[in-house]
């Protein structure tokens, strides 16, 4: 197969915290590794990856690095103040999240991109939907890890204040403005059927416009663990709680079933919001709740060697990753109704009512309880294992796509 030579476009790329920067980094060490020219077009932060990957930094002012007015003038002050840094500035302090926005004009002021564009074989925006240059919309392709209007709604619903409900629309105004720039996209990859449905609803997206490639994920170090014995030992991860993780349900849970089974222990993965810290108390289950965070992947691999039952509940996910690292070592799961979750389970886990405490507890009692039924899924997990594959695989079925694109049957 030929070189391809491949610009990457995205307008944060953050290598420690959200999706973003660590699908950049993945796919763009394995599409190096199969011999492809690679360059990173990126706003800050930048991703954090090896030297045989070229990065232009596409300068933007870091205004979302703040949340303080007084830090966001500074920032203002010290730029050139032309038109797009005042409408900038002006987007920001009125409650809009202007990074994606912002991000395509920056792009073509950018002097080695206006100087290469016409190089490149492929142009591979990053969840952006930036308002990009006409020279690239014929070899354009986008990778949308979930549809952020389900961020939204969730958001919307769970707030009550006027005021700040008017906030939340505010500061997702800028998902008119990518479901404008869709038109433009030659291809979309998305993570999960149930993530293509929701595109294709919102974006009003063709069927055959829209290309499912679960993510690739590294389980090199996820062994399938052998558990002696039973200690009722459930774990949960989240990379922020947030509402769409949906935290609470899963604390209500446990506090259902809490006196039937006293000896229950919650290990929760992640950071912890002071309202759940205050529930957790007014529940009284400080015995049975205990966090973790800023693990190792050793450390994580090892939490989930020594749990008995996995706990995936957000309200959506375009691509659970927490979820297939508790398969992965063949960890029985409970997961949500909602998004991927059960797409991804498929018969290596029980399925509960997002909404619902109750459901959840009623799960939660049938594996402690049902040593056959917990057994079941315990081969099935086994089995289920199998169906996920690495990042070389992913790029690899990626590059179809890619020279589709450019043999024009796309």
């Amino acid at each position: 197969m030929s070189k391809l030579k491949i610009a990457f476009l995205s307008y944060r790329s953050d290598p420690f915290s959200g999706g973003q920067g660590i699908y950049l980094k993945n796919l763009c060490e394995a599409l190096i590794n199969r011999n492809h020219d690679i360059t990173i077009f990126s706003g800050n932060p930048l991703p954090n990856v090896p030297e045989n990957i070229r990065l232009v930094e596409i300068e933007t002012p870091g205004y979302f690095e703040t949340f303080t007015f007084k830090e966001r003038v500074k920032i203002f002050s010290q730029l050139s103040k032309s038109r797009m840094d005042y409408l900038d500035f002006f987007e920001t302090c009125t409650g809009t999240f202007t990074e994606p926005i912002f991000f395509g004009e920056r792009l073509s002021a950018n002097k080695t991109f206006a100087e290469e564009a016409h190089t490149f074989d492929i142009f591979h925006d990053n969840q952006s939907l930036s308002n990009y240059p006409k020279i690239i919309n014929r070899r354009l392709i986008t990778t949308l890890h979930h549809p952020i209007h389900i961020d939204r709604d969730i958001d919307l619903e769970m707030e009550k204040d006027f005021f700040m409900r008017l906030a939340i629309r505010r500061w997702y105004s800028f998902l008119g403005f990518q479901k404008n720039n869709i038109k433009n996209i030659k291809s979309i990859i998305s993570p999960s059927e149930s993530s293509k449905s929701d595109i294709k609803k919102f974006f009003n997206c063709p069927e055959e416009k829209i290309n499912v490639i679960w993510n690739g994920i590294d389980l090199s170090d996820h062994k399938l663990s052998t558990r002696v014995g039973f200690n009722a030992n459930l774990v949960t991860i989240i990379s922020s709680d947030v509402p769409m993780k949906n935290l609470k349900t899963i604390i209500k849970a446990i506090a259902l079933v809490s006196n039937e089974i006293p000896d229950i222990k919650l290990t929760i993965i992640g950071d912890l919001r002071k309202g759940n810290e205050e529930l957790i108390k007014k529940l009284d289950l400080r015995n049975n709740i205990v966090f973790k965070n800023k693990l190792t992947r050793s450390e994580l691999v090892k939490t989930l060697n020594n749990s008995d039952i996995g706990i995936s509940g957000s309200l959506y996910e375009g691509f659970g990753f927490p979820l297939v690292e508790m398969i992965s070592t063949g960890l029985p799961v409970i997961v949500s109704n909602k998004g991927s979750l059960p797409e991804l389970a498929g018969n290596a886990g029980l399925m509960f009512d997002a909404t619902s405490p109750s459901d959840l507890a009623d799960k939660i009692r049938d594996l402690v309880n049902e040593n056959d039924l917990r057994q079941k899924l315990i081969d099935n997990a086994k089995i289920r294992r199998d169906d996920f594959f690495g990042w070389d695989e992913y790029a690899k079925r990626l590059e179809t796509v890619y020279r589709s694109i450019i043999r024009g049957n796309i």
